[in-house]
This record gives structure tokens, sequence and C-alpha cells, in this order.
């Protein structure tokens, strides 16, 4: 498996960056104002160029404490830029001089070692791009000035950073290993249910530096499977980021789940599920991974012979999608139930691969479309004519009918949901378009 490359933009307050990350992934994902300062919860996509995928991050304003000229956070950002990217995009504003912060982050980009791009950003015509030549004086060599406002020259960026980075850059992660990322809040027990099932693990393991991170991703075998188990920082909601070292421990978090086939989500089941955990179990599936849904801590838990049961029936309650996936809940610290974890994620990886034959499905169409026949909408009827699979992991299944706006969205429900009492995709999610025909 290819890892995508992650461009960082870095700049002071007020440049451009956010601007530039939207004409960049195409979309208003940053906010964008005038006033400094207005990116403090930093900005991670993706955006494709010229058929390659690329990661990017929007980062906050570097300021210079003007009592101290290199002041702690902007080492911190420094440090983790030098560590997380591929390659750095140092944006200024060409419609004022030249400040102690540009130079400053100039001296420091030069000491990074990683390929860089200087741009000038707010130049909105050709003939100002003489104005700003005293930009040079940055030692950062050729900059490219750039409009992010309007679109120009942004291409001329992308193609410089497609020349400087390798899209080829190999992870350890080879193909034969299941994937599996171990994410949550923090303080739910990750990283000792990383250590609980390696240290049980009766097969050789060995401790591997991946080279998209600085934790220590680990290599086992189960039933003779290989798994590769990404233990990832804890993600918080971004408004509770207390620091750029946070920030970019999530941004690996984040980049793990899409690197992962499944991701074991950890809950503290004392707490119960909150809001960030569902956001979590949201990213994973729009993501298309498979999913297991791991409550620790089961050990602080006054139980009786109907607890499990009763939590487990008021989280699909609450949040009706679980109630697709495997919940397990464990106690690393008594290490009960924690083998149940690579049980589960061979079984999901395994029905993420599953094919079903065309005439099976088409049966089943049958049936489905027998016992509850699509509603009118408009006075149209919706007829589905037939359905096959396109893909696996996730499974995609394609719906051909005569009006395919017409699905509802209780009827899609439906839909899926047979599908899965019929023929299971337990911890994966199931992927259906529909087609006119």
């Amino acid at each position: 498996m290819n890892r995508k490359p992650l461009i960082t933009i870095i700049g002071k307050p007020n440049v451009g960056k956010s601007t530039l990350f939207n004409r960049i992934i195409g979309e208003k994902k940053s906010i964008v104002s005038p006033v400094e300062g207005v990116t403090r919860d930093r900005v991670y996509g993706s955006y494709d160029w010229l058929g390659k995928i690329y990661d990017i991050i929007d980062t906050g304003g570097f300021v210079l404490n003007e009592n101290d000229i290199m002041n702690q956070n902007i080492k911190i950002q420094l440090d983790i830029a030098k560590d997380e990217s591929d390659f750095i995009v140092f944006i200024v504003d060409g419609k004022t001089e030249i400040t102690s912060n540009d130079l400053e982050l100039a001296k420091n980009i030069r000491k990074l070692k990683k390929p860089f791009q200087l741009v000038v950003n707010k130049v909105d015509k050709k003939t100002d791009d003489n104005r700003n030549y005293h930009y040079y004086d940055l030692g950062l060599g050729d900059p490219i000035f750039t409009s992010a406002e309007h679109g120009r020259n942004i291409g001329d960026l992308l193609d410089v950073v497609a020349v400087n980075v390798s899209h080829e850059i190999k992870d350890i992660n080879e193909e034969k290993y299941i994937n599996l990322a171990i994410a949550g809040m923090p303080n739910v027990g990750k990283s000792s249910l990383v250590n609980c099932i390696t240290n049980q693990q009766k097969s050789i393991v060995t401790n591997i530096a991946g080279t998209t991170r600085d934790a220590i991703d680990s290599y086992i075998t189960y039933y003779n499977d290989e798994f590769r188990l990404i233990d990832t920082a804890g993600i918080r909601k971004k408004s509770k980021l207390l620091d750029d070292i946070e920030y970019y421990s999530s941004v690996r978090s984040f980049r793990a789940i899409d690197e992962s086939d499944i991701t074991a989500v950890v809950i503290d089941v004392s707490k119960g599920l909150s809001k960030q955990d569902r956001n979590i179990i949201n990213y994973i599936i729009d993501k298309g991974k498979g999913l297991l849904i791991v409550l620790n801590k089961w050990d602080l838990i006054e139980k009786d012979n109907y607890t499990l049961k009763n939590i487990q029936d008021d989280i699909i309650a609450s949040y009706p999608m679980t109630a697709y996936f495997p919940m397990m809940f464990i106690s690393v610290k008594n290490n009960l139930r924690v083998r149940d974890i690579l049980k589960n994620a061979r079984k999901v990886f395994y029905e993420r691969q599953r094919t079903i034959k065309t005439n099976d499905l088409n049966k089943f169409l049958e049936k489905t479309v027998y016992n509850y026949p699509p509603p009118s909408v408009n006075g149209k009827f919706l007829k589905i004519k037939y359905i096959t699979q396109l893909a696996q992991s996730p499974p995609l299944f394609a719906l051909y009918c005569n009006h395919p706006q017409l699905f509802t969205i209780n009827y899609k429900r439906y839909f899926e949901n047979q599908l899965r009492k019929t023929f299971g995709f337990e911890g994966s999610p199931i992927r259906i378009s529909f087609r006119k025909k």
C-alpha cells in the first residue's frame, strides 16, 4: 500500500492560507476571514492533481512573540511539519513588506531539509509580479506569484509539488497485512489495548517503525493472517484541541483510518457513546472502512445478567447504525475478551471481500420488492429492474430502475437492511448506487 504525500501550508496570519487551501481542494472547508487568526482549528483535506491524490493541511498562522523572536508554538509546529510533511508551501502576503515573522519562518524552513515552495499571494496581475522582487531576499529561491482568491497560478504551484514529491511513498504495510487501526478519544485505553493484544500472542511479534508517523506499528500473526496494528493518538473535538501537537496527532489518526482496512473505535463504556465517538464512527463509515465498536473498561461497570444487553440496546436505540457492526465489551485491565477483537476483525475483513452472484441478488430483489413494494411519489411508480454487485471492500451494489430519484430515505434503509439480513456483511459499510435503466 502506498500512502498519500502530505502537503503543509505554513505562513503568518492573514496571508491567504485558508483561501489557498479551499482553492486547492475545491471546496470552502476552511473558514476565510480578513480577521487575523481565524484558523484556530487546523484543517486536513485531500485533492487530486493529474490523477494523483495528495493530503493537505491548512495550519493556523504563525505569530512571533515580541519578547521571544521564536516562541515555543512556532518551534512545535515547525518540528512537527519536519516530521510529518513531504512538502511545505510557505505563503506570504504580496501586498505587504517582508516582516520579522517572514524572515524567521524562512530561516527555519531552510533548516527543515524538506522540499518547499515560496508562494507570494494576493498578486492578482502579472504586471504586479515585478513589484514583489524583494521576496527573493528570503533566500527561498524563485517564488510563485499567486492569487488564491482568483485562482491565478495555482496550477503552477501544484505542478511544482507534483515534480518534487514522489507519489509512490511506500509504507511498511504491504498488501499481505490486514491493517487494523485502533482509534478513539483520549484516555480510553487504546495503547494499553494494543499492548495487551500483542503481548498475549503466541506468534512472534515484531515492532517496525512506520514511515508515516512516529508511532510504532505492531505486526502479529493470528490464525495464519498477518495483522498490522496501528495505534493512534486520541481524537478530540476541534474546539478541544489544546495545541499543535494534538492537532497533528489528530491528523495522524485520521490518516491511519484512511490507510486501514478496519478500524476499532475504543469507547469508555463507563461514559457511554459520546457525540465525538459518533463523529469518529461516521468518518470511518464515510471512508468505507470496516468498523468494530470496542467498549473498554467493563471492569468499572456494576452489572447483572442484563447489563451488557441493556447497554447494547441503548446504544443501538440512540444510534441505529451501530446495529450493523460488531460490538465488544472488554476490559484491557483484566484481559477480558481482548482476543475477540482480532477474531472479529478477521471476520469483517473477509465479509468485506464477499461477492454475491447476480442471480442470487435478483432472487433477493424479487422477494424484497414483493414483501414491500417501492412507494409511489407524485403519482410516479418506481420499478426496480435488476441488481448487481460492482465492487468489494466495501461492497457496492447497483440498482437499475426507471426513476432513481424516487428512492426515498426510508426505502433505501429498508433495502440495505434486507441486504444485510440476507447476505450478512456485518462490520462493513454497504454502498448502493441507483442508476437509470
